[in-house]
């Protein structure tokens, strides 16, 4: 039973880290106010991006677990 709880667990989370990160890509530019500076607008726009692509990473890593633990 903990065996299925934990693939599903590891399931859940990729999903949700996966939306997390495809939503922050293709909304970085919007999330950053206008009210900045270009060139700290333009940082900050890379810090969202950065943390998305940290976030898809990690539910690959979660996918990956998920499967190992399938597998086991």
């Amino acid at each position: 039973m903990t065996e299925a709880f934990d693939v599903v667990t590891c399931g859940v989370v990729a999903v949700v880290l996966g939306a997390l990160g495809l939503w922050g890509r293709a909304n970085a530019e919007a999330l950053v106010t206008k009210a900045l500076p270009s060139e700290e607008r333009e940082h900050r726009e890379n810090v969202l991006r950065r943390g998305a692509v940290t976030c898809l990473a990690v539910a690959v890593l979660f996918t990956a677990a998920g499967v190992l633990l399938l597998l086991d």
